[in-house]
């Protein structure tokens, strides 16, 4: 676990100082700082001591008034939350405050609205100054209002909705402030299977997978991605019409969720405790809108483009290893000549949902080593060895080099590949739509080896060039050998048929289906490299068919 980096230009000096509230946001060319997106962040030094969570919930807990601000980058973001307090730049402590669940909440139109901070109602002040004086500088920054019914309501600052939805990572938090929201930005392809309920995302270079789910929602509904496109429109519309840029945005769901939060009560004119504003979002249990996600990340961030995300120990308190201690970090944007490091730390499930549902990273499996075959100029096949000519066979060398990425640890049944999945749901569709009867459809090995995906051969010519029909090549433009796997279909114990799934030349078109007498490699490989030979697979039918007795 990578420590927290520090945030020296947060904090003036060496006292204890409180991050009290979130303002306006500002572009290059208005601020001269950054050049991302920058948001305004106020803070006041310690009254009182830092581990009395009542104490720091009076006005006279800091000294408010000689509150400063301070521009940040939108993308130190993940580090920052309200409430939480800073010293020498370093993160020390996250108080609980008033800690409160919130079940069955109702996100709906009807029980939500944007509220500006400052507004009063019936000449009664949502967040009074008398009981909260850290906003006073911000009174236009907007907040959520939830009808908790009885005339109770819970306001959360848009920053923090922000913030905990999608504040995964840096580099996510950083495009959805910096341009109007566009797929390409967070991923280069997508795929959803209705019945399974299956997302699989290939993340846009720079994204991290630490934030694959958050681009899971914003892929599988409308809602989440209007809120996510939201934060930079409502920036630029502000801007556009010359007012302070206040980015709001509403929660990227609607309907039922219970809501964890932390944060104080305050009181509505004569009503105590009618109001209570969240100065941090725990938990919300709201559903994705998938039952599983695989993704793959970019070669980019196989190298280490990953950002951290927001967070916390059991009890609340983010830890800070004393190696943050020399970890610097400077006031300045970050050089494009120079690979982006990754940092992380861990964090409680912001979401209980994602406890129930798989999310996994998708990698190419260390495969066995593929046959090598040689196709002479008269269609004739010779198989080739691997290395350096040094024996007495007849076989010639030939010198392949590849780098797969690491398996998954081998206490861990790993995931089927992406290609498999697909497949099988396709067949079950055909089953279904033939009218047949409910059969079981099942991965099984090959009969020369004890792992049910393989890797097809590898072809080349006389001139030793390889052959490119039986190479992948994925949307980062990697080519490796294409895979393959055997399945039967079952009927009362019975095995009806097997088939053969086999990865096509991309990612983009569905995998190849086809019927096979048998399960075995070296009976499939000989089909496929029979003349006539590639790209016709005209050998075995090229879709579910009725079984040929």
């Amino acid at each position: 676990m990578s420590p927290l980096p520090n945030f020296p230009s947060l904090t003036p000096d060496e006292r204890v100082w409180r991050l009290d509230w979130f303002g306006e946001c500002a572009y290059s060319g208005s601020v001269r700082r950054y050049a991302q997106p920058s948001i305004k962040v106020a803070i006041s030094p310690l009254r009182c001591e830092p581990n009395d969570a009542e104490a720091l919930l009076q006005p006279g807990g800091t000294d408010h008034m000689h509150q400063r601000e301070v521009w940040a980058p939108v993308a130190v973001l993940p580090l920052l939350a309200i409430g939480d307090l800073w010293q020498g730049g370093r993160l020390i402590a996250s108080p609980s405050y008033h800690a409160e669940t919130f079940r069955s909440v109702q996100i709906v139109p009807g029980t939500t609205s944007f509220v500006k901070a400052g507004l009063a109602v019936d000449e009664k002040f949502l967040i009074p100054l008398h009981a909260h004086p850290w906003h006073r500088l911000h009174t236009q920054a907007y907040c959520v209002a939830v009808s908790l019914g009885g005339g109770r309501r819970l306001l959360i600052p848009c920053v923090e909705i922000i913030r905990f939805y999608f504040g995964s990572s840096s580099n996510l938090l950083q495009r959805l402030f910096s341009m109007p929201l566009n797929a390409e930005a967070l991923w280069s392809s997508k795929s959803f299977d209705p019945g399974s309920r299956h997302m699989h995302l290939v993340l846009a270079p720079g994204i991290s997978g630490a934030s694959a789910s958050d681009v899971g929602r914003m892929a599988g509904d409308r809602l989440a991605w209007r809120s996510a496109a939201g934060i930079h429109i409502s920036c630029q519309k502000a801007a556009a019409s010359g007012q302070v840029a206040y980015p709001y945005t509403g929660f990227p769901f609607e309907g039922e969720t219970n809501l964890a939060v932390t944060g104080v009560w305050l009181p509505f004119g004569d009503e105590p405790r009618a109001t209570f504003l969240a100065y941090q979002l725990r938990s919300c249990s709201h559903a994705f809108p998938f039952r599983s996600l695989s993704y793959e990340t970019s070669r980019r961030n196989a190298q280490g483009a990953r950002s951290p995300e927001s967070s916390r120990n059991a009890t609340g308190v983010r830890h800070v290893s004393e190696i943050s201690l020399r970890t610097k970090t400077v006031d300045d944007d970050p050089s494009a000549r120079k690979s982006q490091h990754s940092g992380s730390f861990t964090t409680k499930r912001r979401f209980p949902d994602l406890l129930r549902k798989p999310v996994w990273k998708e990698k190419i499996e260390s495969l066995a080593s593929a046959e090598v075959f040689l196709i002479r100029s008269n269609g004739s096949i010779e198989q080739v060895a691997f290395g350096e000519p040094d024996g007495s066979s007849d076989a010639a060398g030939i010198d392949l080099a590849t780098q797969p990425e690491a398996g998954p640890p081998m206490h861990k049944k790993p995931p089927l590949p992406h290609f498999v999945r697909k497949a099988l749901a396709r067949i079950r569709r055909e089953i279904t739509a033939s009218g047949k009867n409910v059969r079981t459809i099942r991965v099984i090995d090959p009969k020369e080896r004890a792992v049910p995906v393989f890797s097809l051969p590898v072809a080349v010519d006389e001139d030793g060039e390889v052959l490119p029909e039986l190479l992948f090549s994925d949307e980062g433009g990697r080519v490796r050998q294409r895979r393959a796997c055997f399945a039967e279909v079952i009927e009362r114990g019975v095995a009806l048929r097997q088939l053969a799934i086999i990865e096509e030349q991309n990612a983009q078109s569905a995998a190849l289906v086809v019927q096979v007498r048998e399960a075995s490699i070296h009976y499939l490989t000989q089909s496929l490299l029979s003349p006539p030979l590639l790209g016709t697979w005209g050998l075995l039918p090229a879709s579910f068919g009725p079984t040929e007795r």
